[in-house]
């Protein structure tokens, strides 16, 4: 990075880079607490900008900015937007080669201008990632998702813990800050107290209310039916995320839009990854309206103009809400998420709550089915990334898949698993011989001198430098032979020391995040996992007072996140219910004489009445009557018309 760049106003940066003249409300100031060099608590809410809050002072300040982040998505999102912007960022995470790590960490250290290092938290304490970082010149530390770090919060990490220890390893003075839009009061204590934040530090708060988001519970026995008004009343040509709890789920509810004429789509895990790439393209560039998901999709993805977000299925938690809800409504302009709720939702809810705590030997269980499926032994396995198919898992080992799913989260929470999201990523390659030793290669192997043309001539003298890259599809195209010839001539002259090969993943991964142990002796914290139970109960009945509640949903909703001075929203579902009940009850007392007198002078049945009023005042009409006959004032006749009770 150019030495301008610390010299550059944060204004300036933002126009440069992102092209906007001026920072969102609270931006500014967060920027100005880094720059200051204090410890920073950034609380923005979905869609606020927080990356703009590290990213903009990493540029003003020297060195590196080393950033923690949990999901591997995001932060190739992340990276992939940088260097579209021309900032050069690096990032390690599960499923890396180390040939890969390697070469991204030099790159850090041996000023090749990487501004931006992204890394997942398990890997933050390795012997590799600590030497080398205590080489780079760091000059801020960004901790993104920060509730992870907080075993109240609804997403703990237990890597995230051992961050603070990174402090101790980076030079004196580099500040902290920690982002997240979902912390409780409780979690916000939790977070500065775990980072060890300094004197003078800032927390700074925007509030999560979202003025022109319409918050709605929809209360039906038929979540299609209700889903397809919904949607129509959107409009047809509006773009919408509809969640789905599973993948069964989210497409047959792509086909009933379908049916109905609406450009829909299902996303989930388990369709290959070229159709998920293709399916969120086309909603991106809206020639999909509707992506019908499961909770995997929307995490990292900037699109603005999302006017619904449908839930058929509360999710288990009010942060995951908040957070999938807010991807409605980015651009400012008016946006609606619904939450479909049925008759039997709360008790389902309920009911997976309780089925998230597996008893303890199915847990070891898993624990041990895990080791066996990885070919894992004792002591062995740390940070070592593997195919995951948790369907597969658990047919294999004939484990229920909800005990499998329950118990892996339980072991991720206890810090002993890692599962990652499927992430699309391309093969890699990397060639580390120099020119003139790689010609004498090719000169004495003519049987691979015509894949190593295609490569330097489809990407170039780049491959010499870093990874890049690569197609196996359009090399076996170039070549004339099969995806599998080819991948099997990579693998040789990987193992060769030709290049380095890193080959396409497109699966979920996991993998253990201590040596393995001996699943009898797994060191299972009961008074931990006792507490994360009563927590996640406090949470579904947090999820069931939303469903169930009278008041503004907005006022629900920032209550939970311990917001104070609260006013109604005026867009929910409950403020609209109210405000049409104070119109009609309005109408009703401006309409008492005009209905006195007209009873008075034609004694009418009720639908004369009506008749003789204007149709858009029926219901008023209808209420003014039965309030004025519940008042003694009017009466029915014996032939059922209407009269003053005085008659």
């Amino acid at each position: 990075m150019s030495s301008s760049h610390t010299e550059a106003s944060p204004l300036a940066l933002l126009k440069e880079h992102w092209g906007h003249t001026a920072f969102r409300p609270g931006q500014a100031e967060i920027i100005d607490s880094v720059l200051r060099g204090h410890d920073t608590l950034a609380l923005l809410p979905t869609g606020g900008g927080k990356s703009i809050c590290f990213q903009v002072p990493a540029l003003a300040r020297p060195g590196i900015c080393i950033v923690v982040s949990p999901l591997i998505a995001l932060m190739k999102d992340q990276v992939d937007n940088l260097r579209k912007r021309g900032l050069k960022a690096e990032a390690i995470y599960a499923g890396m080669s180390h040939q890969e790590i390697d070469h991204a960490l030099d790159n850090c250290v041996y000023g090749r201008s990487v501004k931006f290092l992204y890394v997942s938290p398990e890997r933050l304490l390795t012997e590799l990632f600590q030497v080398r970082a205590a080489k780079m010149n760091v000059g801020l530390l960004a901790v993104d998702e920060a509730h992870c770090l907080s075993q109240w919060g609804y997403d703990f990490r237990p890597p995230y813990l051992r961050i603070a220890e990174l402090r101790d390893k980076l030079p004196p003075g580099t500040p902290v800050i920690a982002l997240t839009a979902t912390a409780t009061a409780q979690v916000q204590a939790d977070i500065v107290e775990k980072l060890k934040f300094g004197p003078g530090a800032g927390v700074f708060r925007q509030s999560f209310a979202r003025p022109k988001l319409s918050y709605s519970v929809l209360h039906t026995e038929d979540k299609l039916r209700r889903l397809l008004e919904v949607v129509r009343g959107v409009g047809p040509n509006k773009t919408g995320i509809v969640y789905a709890r599973t993948r069964r789920q989210t497409e047959d509810t792509a086909a009933f839009l379908q049916q109905h004429r609406f450009a829909a789509a299902a996303y989930h895990a388990g369709l290959p990854a070229d159709k998920r790439t293709k399916v969120q393209q086309d909603w991106i560039a809206d020639k999909v309206r509707l992506i019908v998901a499961t909770n995997a999709f929307g995490m990292g993805i900037d699109k603005p103009d999302v006017r619904l977000v449908a839930h058929l299925d509360a999710p288990d938690t009010l942060e995951a809400y908040y957070q999938e809800a807010g991807r409605a409504g980015r651009d400012g302009q008016y946006a609606f998420a619904v939450l479909l709720a049925g008759p039997a939702d709360a008790d389902e809810l309920r009911r997976r709550s309780s089925q998230s705590f597996p008893p303890l030997d199915t847990v070891k269980r898993v624990y041990q089915a895990l080791a066996n499926y990885s070919s894992t032994a004792v002591g062995g396995g740390e940070l070592a990334a593997f195919d995951f198919d948790l369907q597969q898992f658990a047919e294999t080992y004939r484990i229920k898949a909800v005990d499998a799913h329950n118990s892996l989260k339980i072991l991720q929470r206890e810090g002993f698993v890692q599962l990652n999201e499927a992430v699309n990523q391309p093969a890699r390659v990397h060639l580390i011989m120099s020119h003139q030793d790689l010609y004498a290669f090719q000169v004495a192997n003519a049987q691979h001198d015509q894949l190593i043309k295609a490569l330097l001539r489809l990407h170039g003298g780049e491959l010499f430098v870093d990874f890049q890259t690569i197609s196996e599809n359009s090399l076996a195209t170039h070549l004339r032979r099969s995806v599998v010839e080819v991948r099997q001539q990579l693998r040789y002259l990987h193992t060769a020391g030709i290049l380095h090969y890193q080959p396409k993943q497109e699966a979920p991964q996991a993998m253990f995040t201590t040596p393995r142990f001996d699943a009898p002796k797994l060191p299972l914290d009961q008074v931990k996992m006792t507490a994360a139970r009563d927590l996640a109960r406090a949470k579904t009945h947090a999820v069931g007072q939303y469903l169930g509640g009278s008041r503004c949903r907005q006022i629900l909703l920032l209550t939970y996140f311990d917001e104070a001075d609260l006013a109604r929203c005026g867009v929910c579902d409950v403020c609209l219910t109210d405000k049409k009940a104070a119109q009609a009850a309005a109408q009703a007392v401006s309409l008492r004489e005009p209905l006195l007198q007209q009873v008075h002078q034609t004694t009418p049945t009720p639908r004369e009445l009506l008749a003789a009023f204007p149709p858009a005042q029926a219901a008023a009409v209808t209420a003014a009557v039965r309030e004025l006959v519940d008042r003694g004032e009017l009466a029915y006749a014996a032939d059922g018309r209407l009269v003053l009770a005085a008659q």
